[in-house]
């Protein structure tokens, strides 16, 4: 009888054990899809930083490529001053004279 009493307690512990053991198991499953989807959200933000970053890079060359042009044309003279027809204008000023939308301020035609 006390074969049994001790094989019955043996049993239940053993139980209990399995038991604890298939809790683990679901929080650690629980636990790996969280991070799962921690890391799809941390590679989405990587590529989305990257492209960031090569869009910075870009506007940055052309921000250079203007400023050197900017620097080379007459409108940077020492004086600063060049004539407002050599002026580099705004691509939209220059459509406007071009379609003939905008004429020259008369003031302009008195001094040439």
């Amino acid at each position: 009888m006390m074969k049994d009493k001790h094989g019955a307690m043996s049993a239940e512990r053993r139980g209990t054990g399995e038991q604890r053991l298939v809790e683990r198991m679901a929080e650690l499953e629980r636990r790996l899809k969280e991070v799962e989807a921690e890391n799809i959200v941390l590679k989405e933000l990587a590529y989305q930083s990257a492209k960031r970053y090569e869009q910075i890079k870009q506007l940055a060359k052309e921000n250079d490529e203007l400023r050197r042009r900017l620097f080379q044309s007459p409108w940077s003279e020492k004086t600063g001053k060049a004539d407002e027809d050599e002026r580099p204008d705004s691509w939209f000023l220059r459509t406007l004279r071009q379609e003939n939308a905008i004429v020259p301020r008369p003031e302009r035609n008195k001094e040439k």
